[in-house]
């Protein structure tokens, strides 16, 4: 049987302070949240036969092309922040990497999650699933590492082409350029795409949609890391989105998932269905 919910781009390996790689990206907490939220789950991605054999993906069906070099993320932290880099790159992932029996209307794949990080997800992809809900994190296609692999905001040349074919986009603040540019980009989606939500960390998130925004406030949560929460957010939205079509009840859906992630280091922290529910009946919003 045919997943219904595949997210793509590329299983990435994080460079670790003593030389060690775990699996990062997108893709990697958005496959472990869907599979914890009950759906067949899988992931399309171009990337090496041992990233994919973590026990993270266990029950995630992951299909695409094996390389011989896998997308590898470096944080290094330094007084004055964050500094990013990217230290090599897998190909990118196009139509023919999608397999035959995933495209078209009666594949059963209901829900599709764009995750780029290194501009590695052919917008086109979105062409073979014309009966999903489609929805971008699109953070990938908002930066480039030129030269010695830092990495540096850059403007999304493509936004004006893709949006208006997704159902939803999902960002975080973080991922928009500073000062008046950055609310000039953020309404340039705005615009285009027929749902955004903008991700505001512990004030919660604002829906736009239709003209209007709302915000959506966070639930309490003690954090303890907030790795990954915005790829748990985005994917708990899409398929609460997918089973309801109400763009504020899935907010507090995926805000309520997010905040059941931060509670926890890592993956280990990606909550199952019941864990969310709880989360909502047990937990006032503020």
């Amino acid at each position: 049987m045919n997943p219904n919910f595949v997210t793509i781009g590329h299983i990435c390996k994080d460079l670790m302070p003593d030389g060690s790689y775990i699996p990062g990206g997108t893709v990697t907490f958005a496959s472990v949240t869907a599979r914890n939220l009950g759906e067949r789950t899988a992931i399309l991605t171009a990337a090496p036969h041992d990233v994919r054999q973590s026990p993270l993906f266990h029950g995630i069906e992951i299909r695409g092309p094996e390389t011989n070099v896998a997308t590898i993320f470096e944080n290094i932290y330094t007084p004055a922040g964050r500094e990013q880099f990217v230290r090599a790159v897998a190909p990118v992932i196009g139509e023919s990497d999608v397999p035959e029996e995933w495209r078209g209307p009666s594949s059963g794949i209901e829900i599709v999650l764009l995750g780029p990080i290194a501009q590695e997800c052919d917008p086109n992809l979105v062409k073979q699933f014309p009966d999903a809900v489609i929805g971008l994190t699109p953070q990938g296609y908002m930066r480039a590492w030129p030269t010695d692999g830092r990495v540096q905001a850059i403007d999304w040349e493509g936004a004006k082409a893709l949006l208006p074919r997704l159902s939803a986009m999902v960002l975080s603040g973080e991922d928009l350029p500073k000062g008046p540019h950055g609310q000039e980009v953020l309404q340039l989606y705005i615009d285009h795409c027929p749902i955004v939500v903008l991700t505001q960390g512990p004030r919660g998130c604002t829906v736009f949609q239709g003209g209007q925004s709302t915000r959506v406030p966070a639930y309490p949560a003690q954090e303890i890391e907030p790795t990954g929460a915005g790829d748990v957010f985005a994917t708990s939205f899409l398929i609460h989105l997918s089973k309801s079509g109400d763009s504020l009840a899935s907010a507090r859906f995926a805000n309520a998932a997010a905040a059941c992630n931060i509670e926890k280091p890592g993956a280990t922290g990606v909550p199952t269905l019941p864990e969310v529910e709880e989360r909502m009946r047990l937990t006032p919003l503020p």
